[in-house]
């Protein structure tokens, strides 16, 4: 282990406190693991994701994304899936980083760049770490010692990691996202809208609008981006939602199947059971006694 990647796991294990994720400043998150886990039900957001020890896997509706150490995994859109971190121990955690996407700065970047997009279907892909991003990341971490300088400066070391990676071999899903007319631009706009509409019935042919595409060329690349069809993804993004409820004991298990769009409790707990294994009052249970 380098001298670098072993402040670089000291200090995500500092930020980290305890095992699971903690946000550190806004768009910066850390994870620790001491043990493998079940599979997690979650959200990958728009993000870089980059592993410093331990291994996990993400299980998609139509495929398996193992990553590990040394690997970055880049995510252009929200994309529902099962987490486990798979080689985690007391002596070498899992330690992850996540930056969120900032759209903004990522178009401004490409448009200072001339840069191209390249053909990309995927909207989750998994690349060796590029060179170039590791330092930055690590000064990154360093500034959580200072609030100030964490204030003043971790939008520029941020936008370096983004141009760091945009302008590696593999930065490609990052510039299709800089393109909003890119396919893969498109489709998240749909993602996005689902996403603030979760109690809205939707329509294929809405979405594809949307998207400013035709209905058949959405559904296949939607299909192509996220693995499952728009309705779908649409169904899975409720469910999650619902169990983020139930864990925050937010409402009465009726009131939260109503905010994601059932109208029948009978039909939202089947739904819910099949998805995370357990019915929605056995969740909430489980989860008011931790």
């Amino acid at each position: 282990m380098t001298t670098l990647h072993a402040e670089m796991c000291a200090r995500i294990a500092a930020a980290a406190g305890r095992p699971g994720g903690q946000e550190t400043i806004a768009g910066l998150q850390v994870y620790m693991a001491s043990a493998p886990a079940p599979p997690t039900p979650l959200l990958f957001c728009p993000s870089l994701y980059m592993v410093f020890q331990g291994a996990k896997r993400l299980l998609l509706s139509d495929r398996e994304i193992a990553y590990r150490a040394g690997e970055l995994v880049m995510a252009g859109v929200d994309v529902p899936a099962l987490a486990q971190v798979t080689e985690a121990s007391e002596g070498e955690p899992y330690l992850a980083v996540e930056i969120a996407l900032d759209f903004r700065v990522l178009s401004a970047l490409a448009a200072e760049m001339s840069a191209l997009p390249r053909p990309q279907g995927e909207a989750l892909v998994v690349r060796p770490l590029p060179d170039g991003v590791v330092e930055p990341t690590l000064r990154l971490l360093r500034l959580l010692d200072d609030p100030i300088d964490a204030r003043i400066l971790a939008d520029g070391v941020k936008r370096e990691i983004l141009y760091r990676v945009l302008a590696s071999p593999d930065g490609n899903i990052l510039l299709q996202l800089a393109q909003a007319d890119s396919v893969l631009a498109r489709i998240g706009q749909a993602t996005e809208w689902m996403h603030d509409h979760l109690g809205t019935p939707v329509t294929i042919d809405h979405l594809a609008g949307r998207a400013r595409m035709g209905v058949t060329s959405f559904h296949r690349s939607f299909k192509s981006a996220t693995g499952m069809t728009p309705g779908a993804y649409h169904k899975r993004l409720r469910l999650l939602e619902a169990r983020r409820l139930v864990a925050m004991r937010a409402d009465t298990l009726s009131q939260i199947a109503t905010s994601v769009g059932y109208h029948s409790a009978s039909h939202f707990s089947r739904d819910y059971k099949r998805a995370f294994g357990a019915a929605p009052v056995v969740d909430a249970k489980r989860f008011g006694q931790r």
